[in-house]
């Protein structure tokens, strides 16, 4: 029988965004979370190239290349579902379907560094998704962005054997 341990539990931060779904923003969020895991595409957002800009002239000694390798490490997946809603507008209620990305960040030693990613997680989810779809997609009056600052993360891992160890790595 494999062995789990818990990690945990432990601080963590959630987030969703939540905009409206509709077939012609598929291309846009696939591009815009896809984009969370390529340093070069996180280089050429406008938010990040500012805060470079800014971060220079207030500290000379500013990590650039740390930076951004902690804004792409904080970001180590998401989750999407659809929620079916009504809502009241000026002219009556209104059903909508939405989309919902969760974001969940911990820090975690697994993936090196000694960043706080719990810190980053703000300027990741705000600023590289939430943002990016409100103006890059600039037609909805709304788009929201929910923030779960304080939860209780607990993981099951499964602890592995130095059998276990090979044999992955034989595949």
């Amino acid at each position: 029988m494999p062995v789990y341990h818990q990690e945990g539990p432990k601080s963590a931060r959630m987030y969703e965004v939540i905009l409206p779904k509709k077939l012609g923003y598929f291309g846009k969020v696939q591009e815009v979370l896809e984009d969370l895991f390529n340093e070069t595409a996180i280089r050429k957002i406008p938010f990040v190239k500012k805060t470079i800009r800014d971060q220079r002239k207030k500290a000379r000694d500013f990590d650039e290349d740390e930076w951004i390798k902690t804004l792409c490490r904080a970001s180590r997946g998401y989750s999407i579902y659809e929620m079916d809603g009504r809502y009241l507008s000026p002219t009556g209620p209104i059903d909508e379907r939405v989309l919902v990305i969760r974001f969940i960040f911990h820090n975690e030693g697994r993936f090196g560094g000694t960043a706080d990613l719990v810190a980053a997680s703000l300027e990741v989810v705000n600023h590289l998704v939430a943002h990016r779809f409100a103006e890059e997609l600039g037609v909805e009056e709304e788009i929201w962005f929910l923030e779960y600052p304080q939860i209780n993360l607990a993981i099951w891992r499964k602890e592995t054997s130095d059998n276990d160890a090979e044999s992955s790595a034989k595949l």
